[in-house]
């Protein structure tokens, strides 16, 4: 747990030496993940709508979050204004 503490005092550290404002409007996509799972071709083909998918993941189990496909945290579902959030509760 220190050694995040330290990363996450570094990374301060660099923001403040270094002059990249010039980043902050860059928009970057976050993909939440709720579970995977792997079907054959034929029981692709054949879903229709009202077919449930089964996934992976328990209900309770943490979400991984992904930024331009690579693994940038983990949280937890939560709703807000009555929409899917994800609460971060880690970053990888």
């Amino acid at each position: 747990m220190e050694e995040k503490k330290d990363e996450k005092q570094l990374n301060s550290t660099v923001e403040e030496e270094l002059d990249i404002s010039f980043l902050h409007d860059i928009t970057l996509k976050l993909t939440g993940e709720v579970g995977r799972t792997t079907k054959n071709f034929i029981d692709i083909l054949r879903l229709k709508e009202g077919d449930i998918i089964k996934l992976d993941k328990h209900i309770e189990d943490y979400l991984e979050i992904y930024l331009r496909g690579q693994l940038f945290a983990i949280g937890e579902l939560v709703v807000v204004n009555e929409k899917y959030a994800i609460r971060v509760v880690d970053l990888a």
